[in-house]
């Protein structure tokens, strides 16, 4: 394993992705990478690419992004480009497995694979799972390629969650975190459950950043009820089950007051919300390698953002139906098993009494 974490239920997947050796790029993957040699390929070279990328005619995605978004990615991916995508929406745990599989019997499906688990990202690299993406937009001003760029992988959005409350039962509204802590909302608020994924974990570190070390202690006084999705609790606060969610989903909360539930959402501390980073990656075993990289350029585009990520965290501000904090990569160090295991312990005597 080496420097690679073991995460939860992820630690057999992990060891079994960092065993494997990386595939050999096909003839058609050569030429779909050639244009990367020296960085932003030309127009002619790119139109060579989309034009291979069109004859490909498919390609297939593996993403933990939110459904809703990513079908209507592609829908309108097909109407541009005559490309059809199937898109594979798992979390990241059965992604791996399946990429798994596919690299150690060479029957490759996955074009992109998109994730938010670094181990598994900093794995592929190291396997040299990933070519790089060439596409236009991954050289254009607005895609800082410094703070955006994990060697040839990409941040492709982010898991976006936000406060979420019931207008109904809280008329006045909230504006951060530290108005949960108003005795309205004492058995009524919303918590997520670290148990889950070590990326709740990496919520609770953020909290304390946020607001002190203090803050859990408070928020525990509160006597909130324990969710295992930023989904369920947003339907949560929508449905008056409680009226208050310390971290909800934006594409639910949206969607949910479309309709006419009595629910508000908004982004805390400032519009600096936690988030986990989307990241993207162009498989080098990809069937279809260039419609990959005509997807992923358009995936990164504000328009492919309008869509998939719909009520999410979007790579730039300003765009519509969506919502805009700097997207944040979570240091695997702050998310080792020890540490982990470590605060699931203290939260569990804090929170679950």
């Amino acid at each position: 394993m080496g420097r690679f974490m073991k995460l939860g239920t992820l630690c057999s997947i992990v060891a079994a992705v960092l065993a494997l050796v990386a595939s050999t790029a096909s003839g058609a993957h050569r030429q779909a990478a050639a244009a990367s040699a020296s960085g932003k390929p030309s127009a002619a070279a790119w139109k060579a690419i989309v034009a291979k990328a069109k004859a490909e005619g498919s390609v297939t995605i593996y993403t933990i992004g939110a459904p809703t978004g990513y079908a209507a990615l592609a829908a309108k991916f097909r109407e541009i480009y005559g490309i059809s995508v199937t898109v594979n929406r798992q979390v990241d745990n059965t992604l791996v497995a399946q990429i798994n599989a596919e690299e150690s019997t060479g029957k490759a499906v996955a074009d992109v694979w998109v994730a938010t688990a670094k181990p598994l990202i900093l794995g592929a690299l190291e396997h040299k799972w990933v070519v790089d993406a060439v596409g236009p937009n991954f050289f254009a001003k607005r895609y800082d390629r410094e703070k955006m760029l994990i060697g040839k992988a990409w941040i492709a959005g982010s898991s976006l969650l936000g406060i979420a409350w019931n207008t109904s039962a809280f008329p006045q509204g909230v504006k951060d975190m530290t108005d949960f802590l108003n005795p309205a909302f004492k058995g009524k608020l919303s918590i997520p459950d670290p148990r889950i994924s070590p990326s709740n974990v990496d919520w609770y570190n953020w909290a304390k950043s946020s607001y002190g070390a203090g803050f859990l202690t408070k928020l525990a006084a509160m006597n909130p009820k324990v969710y295992g999705s930023s989904l369920t609790a947003a339907q949560a606060v929508a449905s008056g089950e409680i009226i208050g969610a310390t971290q909800a989903a934006g594409s639910a909360a949206v969607t949910l007051k479309a309709a006419g539930a009595p629910v508000a959402y908004a982004l805390p501390n400032h519009g600096k919300a936690w988030n986990a980073a989307n990241i993207g990656m162009i498989l080098k075993q990809a069937p279809h390698p260039n419609a990959a990289q005509v997807l992923a350029n358009f995936l990164i585009s504000p328009a492919g953002q309008a869509l998939a990520q719909q009520g999410l965290g979007a790579l730039y501000p300003n765009v519509p139906g969506t919502y805009y904090s700097p997207p944040r990569v979570a240091r695997a160090s702050d998310l080792s098993a020890a540490k982990v295991a470590a605060f699931i312990t203290e939260w569990s005597k804090l929170f679950l009494h």
